[in-house]
């Protein structure tokens, strides 16, 4: 029995998406771009000023965990949906677009790659699909010394 909880922290159960969840990337300025290797992929609704948006955690070179958006728009949603977990990926703010809106649209633009070892991995669309029929990610808000009611049974 000893064996499988020696080494019981390679075994978390905590999703990247949540260790990111303090890491999102902001697209500011022309040429800002975030990459790195898929780790995660969620759906996030609607919620306040923020629209419903595709999620997507990446894991950087130096290892960090970063969390970056994209609009929910079929065609751009189509651009990274055959991307597999462990695939890289690059997004980049390539251009500004005037609009009749009251901001300029943000063009980002999508480079990766299927790399043969991720080839029956599940796929960017897959997870997203997934996460979107389970309603979505978005974190509870953990408020820390907060007394339990008499009620609650945890």
């Amino acid at each position: 029995m000893t064996e499988h909880f020696e080494n019981y922290k390679a075994h978390e159960l905590t999703r990247p998406r949540d260790k990111a969840w303090s890491n999102f990337f902001k697209f500011e300025n022309v040429g800002d771009k975030v990459q790195g290797y898929i780790r995660d992929v969620f759906y996030r609704p609607e919620e306040g000023v923020y629209k419903e948006s595709r999620g997507i955690t990446l894991e950087q070179e130096d290892g960090t965990l970063v969390n970056f958006t994209t609009k929910t728009l079929p065609f751009i949603l189509a651009k990274t949906d055959g991307l597999r977990l462990g695939d890289p990926l690059t997004a980049e703010f390539e251009r500004e677009e005037e609009n009749t809106g009251k901001y300029a649209t943000k063009i980002i633009e999508y480079y990766g790659q299927n790399l043969p070892e991720n080839e029956g991995n599940v796929t960017v669309k897959e997870l997203y699909e997934k996460d979107k029929n389970d309603g979505g990610t978005i974190p509870e808000e953990v408020t820390e010394g907060t007394e339990q009611k008499e009620e609650e049974p945890f």
